[in-house]
Formats: C-alpha cells, structure tokens, sequence
C-alpha cells in the first residue's frame, strides 16, 4: 500500500484499506497539474488561494484517476472516494488527498453536492460509452467539468448564479477541448467523446479514431469541435471581466489555456492523431496576461 494512502482509525468499510491501495500518491496525483492544458495554481497567487486550488485539484485528480486508470473494480473504489468525501466534510477523512480538502471546504463553503457531481461522472463513465448528440455530451460535461469551475468561484467568494453560468460555458468549452486532444486514447478505453450524430455528418467511422493519422473527413469534424468549443469558451469569458485581483489573475488561467489550446489545435492542423496536441506554454501565458489586463473576450 502507498506509505500515505491510509492512516488511522476505521474507515467504516472493512474492505477500504485494500480498496485504497489502489490509489496514488499525494505527490503523484499533483505532479499532473504540470500537464494541465491551464496553470492551475500559479505561483504569483497568493498562498491562502494556492493552497485552496492544490487542494481541489487533488481531489478532482484522484476521482478522474479512480474512474480512469485505476486497476480492479473501479465502482468501488468511487464508492470509497464518496465515502471519503462525505467524511472530509466531517473532518475525519482518512486519505491524505480527502483531509487536505478538509480546510478547503469548510473555509470556502462549497457544497457537498458540488464536487459529489465529479463521482457521479466517473460512476457514468462506467457504463456510458458514447454520446449521441452534442447536447448529451453537454449534460455529461455538466458533472465532469463545470462543477470545477463552480468550486473555484466558491474559492474565491464569487459562486453567484449569473457566474457560475458563465464558469459553466468555460468548464465545458475546456472539457470538449480535452476530448478531442485524447481522442486515440479515450477509444483505448472504448470511450467516444465525439458525439455519433458529428461522426456521421462527416462521415467518419471510429475506427479512424485510431489511425496513424487522421483522415481528411476527421480532421474536419475535430475543427468543427474545436471551433464550438471556441466559441463556447469566448461566451463564457466575460466571467473573467466580472472579478478583479488574484481572482481574475487565476480564472484568467483557465481561459488562456484553453485559447492555447484551440490555437495548438490549429498549429497541428487539426489532426491530434499524428502529434500531441498541447498549448505551448509562450501561448498559453501571452494570452493568461491579456486576459488579466483587458478581461473578457477578446
């Protein structure tokens, strides 16, 4: 079992020490951030909010692992993981990653039923393999993504309804982005993010999902994506004109990387089956300074 996966008392389930040594470490889990398409906690940010977005990041890190890469039955281990996230809201979680979300939580008033929606999309992710159309990717990207951005608005005591919305746009804009960098590997997984009814309007079948390649028919329908989450994105940016200070400055992160990204997208012409699309970092930060100067959408 990892040195710091469990320690102490009774967990409430007999079988959960086991089921726990299937989770990573700490420090492996908050080595991803560097691979994040967006700076999630900068070090110009002031360490109160820095600490605060580790601490959900690790969170969301661990959950998205236990339903993505984690070995044995991975409905258990959500199940765990909820287990352990009600208690992390009791003050007595056992897993290193959930007692850091502990002071999070409490001193910024998330809801429980904000960050339980990540779970229940890895607990969808089990069973539901492809999406029909845009809009029930959407309705999936409303537990998977947007409850990130909501949560960072509690962070930083702005989760009003009119913001949250436009965090929404945001999350989703970022999580369509991320599906179509990880097409090759999602169908690895026997997961299709790209919605069918696209697929036949290019007239696309999945098994070019895993080409050498992509064909010219798939390179098109991952601009047409592309360019919706752009656009999605764009809608959602006035969010970062809404907030002043370290507030802006973070949220603003999202946002260029995204932007990076969809630029990356088009550096590599569209086609994230013969290279690896990610957002260069001179992009991502020329766009995270305009952001944080002017705000909103360009």
């Amino acid at each position: 079992m990892p040195d710091d996966a469990v320690s102490g008392g009774d967990s409430g389930h007999p079988d959960s020490a086991s089921r726990s040594a299937d989770l990573p470490r700490s420090a492996a889990v908050l080595a991803r951030m560097r691979s994040e398409n967006f700076p999630v906690a900068a070090r110009i940010l002031p360490t109160g909010l820095r600490r605060h977005l580790h601490a959900l990041y690790g969170y969301f890190r661990l959950v998205d692992y236990a339903g993505d890469e984690a070995p044995g039955d991975r409905d258990a281990l959500l199940d765990l993981l909820e287990l352990e996230l009600k208690r992390a809201y009791q003050g007595i979680a056992r897993i290193p990653i959930l007692r850091a979300l502990t002071p999070t939580v409490a001193e910024c008033a998330i809801p429980h039923d904000v960050l339980v929606k990540l779970i229940d999309a890895n607990r969808q992710d089990q069973r539901v393999r492809r999406y029909e159309t845009f809009e029930d990717l959407v309705d999936y990207c409303a537990l998977s993504a947007n409850p990130v951005g909501e949560a960072v608005l509690h962070v930083v005591g702005r989760a009003e309804p009119r913001l949250i919305s436009l965090s929404d746009r945001i999350c989703t804009a970022l999580q369509i982005l991320e599906h179509c960098q990880d097409i090759a590997g999602d169908h690895q997984q026997d997961r299709v993010y790209l919605p069918a009814e696209d697929l036949r309007r290019f007239g696309c079948t999945e098994s070019e999902l895993i080409a050498a390649r992509a064909s010219t028919r798939l390179r098109g329908l991952v601009k047409f994506e592309v360019d919706r989450a752009r656009r999605l994105l764009e809608s959602g940016a006035p969010l970062v004109g809404e907030l002043s200070g370290m507030a802006r400055v973070a949220v603003a992160g999202y946002v260029a990387g995204g932007r990076a990204t969809a630029a990356a997208f088009a550096a590599a012409g569209h086609d994230p089956l013969r290279v690896r699309v990610r957002p260069s970092r001179r992009r991502t930060f020329l766009e995270w300074g305009l952001l944080s100067a002017l705000g909103g959408p360009r």
